[in-house]
């Protein structure tokens, strides 16, 4: 965004290769990224001192009602809402110049302050990413909302949002997270999000911020909070009439630019309200809610924050037991290991492919019976009636986020039916897919989708995770019962949505394989 990355030396190769997926338009050539989704020049519009050669940037140049952008949802170029606009006289007046703090202290808060972060995918849920300097590759849009508090007077030097967060997972609109509570605090070259999932799982990710080199790499030149006197470097460009999103309204703006970077102060004002960069992200701050030489001190917390230390949130993504970063690499570009690593025991049992009698019944419901009873040893647990799907598929997802991959090695390894079916992609869109079938069908449709999860869930918890952490999970929330009945397959065509739920139950409904002595064989071994 560009509070973030506005001063950042731009270090990208003199032109990446035009793609060919899609047609570049007209007037667009003066990308040094060569604009890979062919966003148009409403999207996008890099003006004078956007490139490394110091280019010229777009030709012709930005005109007013351009590289306005606006709420983000996806790379293609129509994945946004633009808002209306048109085009002023130019004053005849000299404008008022933005200021970042009106007194140049360096010291404010924002207590409405509404952010699209947009930034290149490096994890399938978007939780660790960071604004870059070119638009190459898939990106993240994460929309936020809350307070940003700044403050780079004395020894803090640091920003910090307490925010609402919609996690885009598994797409924008269909979103399993829904909001969770956020803490991003930006202190010196280091970056924390302390993330906390339903009140149930605390999550810290610990970033080094760098942007890319151009080679796909990393710009080993740090990143830090932007200074309070950026808005030096903008350049104005015209005067609008703008319709400002979530409520706002139609405005008179002067609209101001630095490279693609684009903002926005209402005609006689010198706080900005609407700041936009297409590969950055989108930031609205509703008037009267910008208060300067206001930052308190206690919204900062700990350096590091003490959920990121060794202890703290049961989730640490790339930190060190002190809290700090990991800059070794080793997770990049995937989702990385947030499991404690499994035990001997642990990896013994998930070799044992033939559970003991204690474990297996005589029939469908008797299996799930005996499972049962294993499984309310943890103490916290609630009937699969008692769940809907989206609460199934929440609880999966916590399990996604914190399984050991090697105990889903082991089973891969051996054709086991206790392995995962696909990653964290391929989940994602099964689930939503799946989901809205379901629901459109209806009745016992989905009752049995939601008893498939139960019957994955109990599964994923029981072979996926270590004992010690299913120990600490059954802690912190209900773990799911299998369901005691079997459902039936549909008597018609298998060309149909009722099977392909149906379908999708079986393939969930594995622990019968192993753990009845009925109808349905074990597995070969």
């Amino acid at each position: 965004m560009i509070s973030k990355a506005l001063l950042l030396p731009t270090v990208v190769s003199a032109m990446w290769p035009f793609p060919d997926k899609c047609k570049l338009p007209e007037g667009t050539e003066g990308a040094d990224d060569g604009n890979p989704h062919c966003w148009d020049r409403v999207r996008r519009c890099d003006g004078p001192n956007a490139h490394p050669d110091g280019g010229a940037g777009y030709l012709p140049a930005c005109g007013a009602c351009e590289g306005l952008g606006g709420p983000a949802f996806g790379d293609v170029n129509n994945q946004i809402t633009l808002p209306k606009c048109s085009v002023l006289p130019m004053p005849s007046e000299e404008p008022v110049r933005p200021e970042w703090a009106q007194a140049n202290t360096g010291k404010f808060t924002v207590e409405s302050d509404r952010f699209i972060m947009i930034g290149k995918k490096t994890d399938p849920f978007c939780f660790s990413f960071f604004p870059s300097n070119n638009s190459v590759g898939d990106q993240c849009y994460r929309r936020q909302t809350g307070t940003l508090t700044v403050d780079m007077t004395g020894e803090q030097k640091s920003l910090t949002y307490d925010l609402k967060i919609h996690i885009p997972w598994p797409s924008d609109k269909f979103s399993l997270f829904g909001n969770i509570s956020t803490k991003i605090v930006h202190h010196g070259k280091n970056m924390w999000i302390v993330n906390n999932l339903y009140h149930l799982v605390d999550q810290c990710v610990c970033i080094e911020p760098h942007s890319s080199d151009g080679d796909g790499g990393h710009n080993p030149l740090d990143i830090y909070p932007v200074i309070y006197n950026w808005t030096n470097n903008l350049n104005y460009l015209a005067r609008e009439s703008l319709e400002i999103e979530y409520g706002v309204g139609e405005m008179d703006v002067d609209h101001w630019t630095f490279g693609p970077h684009h903002a926005w102060t209402p005609v006689g004002s010198n706080q900005i309200v609407r700041m936009w960069q297409p590969y950055n992200g989108y930031e609205l701050f509703e008037p009267g809610t910008f208060i300067d030489d206001v930052a308190d001190q206690e919204s900062f917390g700990e350096i590091p924050p003490a959920m990121c230390v060794k202890g703290g949130a049961l989730a640490r993504i790339d930190c060190l037991d002190n809290g700090y970063p990991d800059t070794s690499g080793k997770t990049q570009g995937a989702l990385p290991d947030m499991s404690p690593e499994p035990a001997a025991s642990d990896l013994r049992r998930a070799r044992t492919k033939v559970p003991r009698d204690t474990h297996k019944g005589s029939g469908f419901k008797s299996m799930s019976e005996k499972l049962n009873s294993i499984v309310r040893q943890y103490g916290n647990t609630k009937e699969c009636a008692e769940w809907t799907a989206e609460e199934l598929q929440r609880f999966q997802l916590i399990m996604l986020l914190l399984k050991a991959p090697e105990l889903n090695e082991v089973y891969q390894g051996g054709s086991d039916r206790r392995a995962m079916r696909g990653d964290e992609h391929e989940h994602g869109a099964r689930w939503e897919e799946m989901l809205t079938l379901a629901k459109s069908l209806g009745g016992h449709h989905e009752e049995m989708h939601r008893d498939g999860h139960c019957h994955e869930a109990v599964m994923w918890f029981a072979h996926h995770l270590p004992e010690d952490l299913r120990q600490d999970i059954a802690q912190r929330m209900a773990i799911p019962l299998l369901p005691y009945e079997k459902h039936a397959a549909p008597g018609f065509s298998a060309a149909t949505d009722e099977h392909r739920v149906h379908d999708e139950y079986l393939a969930q409904v594995t622990c019968q394989d192993c753990h009845q002595d009925g109808d349905v064989p074990a597995i070969t071994v």
